[in-house]
Order: structure tokens, then C-alpha cells, then sequence
């Protein structure tokens, strides 16, 4: 039954990442690689705007509580989404005036940031609650869509020679309507009773779930800094295009790590939230996932290791070549990403959040200290690689704990 609805999920997740995959294929040689850096660190500072405007309740949707609160969760999403989304950009702008270390391609787009964080954020909820209706199947067709709207409004607008405001734009407008179309799959009567939960039943879910905003929240959004960093770095330190071609890099490795890690998590998190509701713990499908992605990971990381810079250069030409040397660097980093990943949802599962708050704030300084004391691009991703993939294996100790149900 586990891997029958990981099948599902990947279906639609592999037709994404095929969307994405050719698409960049375009978009290479409709963009420089100075456009694309700019592009990237605009989407950096996005992405990382995009975890505080949920404020993480969406993973209360799966946090083993007997009772059903899906619709005042959904309510409070919405709510927190459309406050935080206006008051995150308008600090932005503010901070914007007074620090100069600021991007200027993130001040001068700042109102895109604002609409295409909540079309962000409203997504990742909508798909959190699929999941836990089981659509697994819709789940898949709602990533395609993600994938195609992007792509062709960042294509239409390489063909007019738009720059990075055709990718900036191309971005707001295929999530804004991707994420109208999923909603819409949403009976209206469900959505009706989302909307008619009273205030005060909002506030005490509010309350209940504090531990996701308090804990939760901050861990996040210590990751998504911890991940996107490097390439505001990279700009900050090396230029922009040296961050483009790390933005290619990392758009093609972590194409295998978001096809199965991410269809596998859609699944995990709802069986291991089950099996800990009923048992007490989830140990049982831990080990069993972890054994397949362990497994089914090697082969291919092997084969990129050896081909992994010709790869690049074929696909997307000799001036993209240093993106293979890049990606060679970091397969260490993300073999453990692929397999570690999705298991450490039994973090959230059991509320131990503190314990991954921890976890994040030492990776964030990590990342920091190898971009910032690097000589070079190539010697700063050595070292990230190599302490991304020693962080994992800490953090796989710490998510089998906390699915073993033992107290902290």
C-alpha cells in the first residue's frame, strides 16, 4: 500500500521535473548566466520569504492529534498568509533603504515578492491537504501544473527578450495561476466550512499547534537560509555569474532528490503519522524507507560521479561546463539529502521540534563559515558538500529517536 501511493505521487512528480529539466534546456539559451544568477537570488530570498508566511501550520495538518482540525488550520493558513506575505515585503523594502547589502535586483522587484510568496505559501498548504485527504493522485497533476505554468511564462517572456524581469514576472504569474487551478479542485462546500470556522476556533488551533510557529518556524527557516545562501553568497562574493551556473547545478542534481524524496515524503509522513497515532511510534516504516532510498540511490549517484561534467556539457553547452564541476562536488551532499530528507518528517510527527531547531542553527552557521572563509567557488563547495552530508547523518540519529517514540 506505502509504495502503491509513492507510485502515484511520482508519477506526477516526474512529469514536473521533466517540464523543469527541458525547460532549462530553453531557458540557457534564452537567459546569460548573469540573468539567470539574478534571477536566483531574487528566487532565494523568495523561497525563504515563503516559509515565514504559513508560520509552518500546514505541518500541523499531519502532527499525529487524534482530532481533526484540517479546517481551522486551513482557515489560520489563509489568514496568517495574507498578513505576513504584505508585512514581510514591506520590511524588505524598508530594510532595503537602510541596508545597502541588499540585493538591488530584490529591491527593485520587491512587489513581485510580495504575491508570489503567498501563491508560494498558499500552495504548500494546498498540497499539504491533499495529502492528507490521500488525493495522491491530484497531488501529482497539482506539481505538473506548478511545472508547465512556471515554465511557459519564463519561456514566452526569453522570446521577447524580456531579461530577468521576464523571469521574475514568469515566476509570479505561473504560481499565482497554478495555485488558483489547485484550489479549485477543492469542493466548495469543503472550502464553505474551512471559511465558516468561527475566529475564536481558530485562535484556540492557533494555540494548540504553537509549537509549529515557535519551533518549527524558526528550524525552517534557519534550513531554507541554510539552502539558499550559497548562492546569495556566491553573487555577494564571486558575482552573478558564478551564481547562475550554481543555480543550474543545483536545479539539475536536485531534480533526482525532489522526483523520489519528495513523492516518498508525501507518503511517509502520512503513514508514519498513522502507525504513531495507533503504536506509539513509526519504526517500522523508518527503516523500511530508508533501506530503499539508501539502496536505490547508489547506482545513480555512482554513474554521475564518473559522467557527471560531460553531462553538462552536452545538454547545455561548453559555457556551462563549470556547472559540472559544481555538481561532481556535491554529490556527497546530496546522496544524504536524498535519503535523510523525507525520514526527518518523524521530527514534526512526534513534536520534538527542538530538537531540529537545533540541528538548523548549527547548519546555517556551517554554511556560512565554508562560503565566507573559501578562496574560491570551487573550494567553498568542497566544503559545503562535505559538511552537508556529515550534518545528515546527525540528523538521521535524531529522526530515528523521534520515531522510536522515546521522550527526549
Amino acid at each position: 500500500m506505502f509504495f502503491s501511493r509513492v507510485r502515484k505521487v511520482l508519477v506526477g512528480t516526474l512529469g514536473a521535473q521533466l517540464v523543469s529539466l527541458s525547460v532549462m534546456l530553453l531557458l540557457v539559451r534564452l537567459y546569460t548566466p548573469d540573468e539567470l544568477g539574478l534571477f536566483n537570488v531574487w528566487l532565494s530570498f523568495a523561497t525563504i520569504m515563503a516559509v515565514l508566511v504559513t508560520a509552518r501550520y500546514e505541518l500541523s495538518l499531519f502532527s499525529g492529534e487524534k482530532n481533526d482540525d484540517s479546517r481551522a488550520i486551513v482557515k489560520l493558513i489563509l489568514l496568517i498568509a495574507i498578513v505576513l506575505s504584505v508585512v514581510s515585503t514591506l520590511c524588505l523594502v524598508l530594510f532595503g533603504v537602510l541596508i545597502e547589502q541588499i540585493p538591488s535586483v530584490v529591491r527593485s522587484y520587491s512587489v513581485g515578492l510580495a504575491f508570489v510568496i503567498f501563491g508560494m505559501g498558499i500552495n504548500k498548504a494546498a498540497l499539504s491537504v491533499l495529502a492528507l485527504q490521500q488525493e495522491f493522485n491530484k497531488l501529482g497533476v497539482a506539481r505538473i501544473l506548478l511545472a508547465i505554468a512556471i515554465a511557459l511564462a519564463q519561456v514566452i517572456a526569453g522570446y521577447f527578450a524580456l531579461g530577468v524581469s521576464g523571469l521574475i514576472y514568469g515566476q509570479v504569474a505561473g504560481v499565482l495561476l497554478a495555485t488558483i487551478f489547485v484550489c479549485l479542485w477543492f469542493e466548495r462546500a469543503w472550502l464553505k466550512s474551512c471559511w465558516s470556522v468561527s475566529f475564536g476556533t481558530v485562535r484556540n488551533t492557533a494555540h494548540k499547534y504553537r509549537k509549529f510557529p515557535q519551533l518549527s518556524l524558526p528550524a525552517d527557516l534557519i534550513n531554507t537560509i541554510a539552502s539558499q545562501m550559497p548562492i546569495i553568497l556566491i553573487a555577494a562574493r564571486f558575482g552573478a555569474e558564478p551564481a547562475g551556473l550554481f543555480a543550474l547545478t543545483m536545479k539539475i542534481m536536485g531534480a533526482p532528490v525532489t522526483l523520489l524524496a519528495t513523492s516518498v515524503l508525501d507518503v511517509f509522513k502520512e503513514q508514519a503519522a498513522r502507525d504513531y497515532r495507533n503504536t506509539g511510534n513509526c519504526t517500522s516504516v523508518f527503516l523500511k524507507t530508508f533501506v530503499a532510498l539508501a539502496l536505490l540511490a547508489i547506482p545513480p549517484f555512482l554513474l554521475f560521479w564518473w559522467l557527471g561534467e560531460w553531462i553538462f556539457t552536452f545538454f547545455f553547452g561548453v559555457g556551462w561546463n563549470e556547472s559540472g564541476k559544481y555538481a561532481v562536488l556535491l554529490i556527497p551532499m546530496f546522496y544524504m539529502r536524498f535519503v535523510i530528507s523525507p525520514l526527518s518528517y518523524t521530527i514534526y510527527i512526534a513534536q520534538k521540534q527542538q530538537m531540529d531547531l537545533m540541528w538548523q542553527a548549527a547548519l546555517r552557521f556551517i554554511t556560512c563559515g565554508c562560503f565566507l572563509l573559501a578562496g574560491d567557488v570551487l573550494e567553498a563547495l568542497w566544503w559545503y558538500s562535505l559538511s552537508y552530508a556529515i550534518m545528515y547523518a546527525i540528523y538521521f540519529a535524531v529522526s530515528y529517536r523521534c520515531a522510536q517514540g522515546v521522550p527526549s
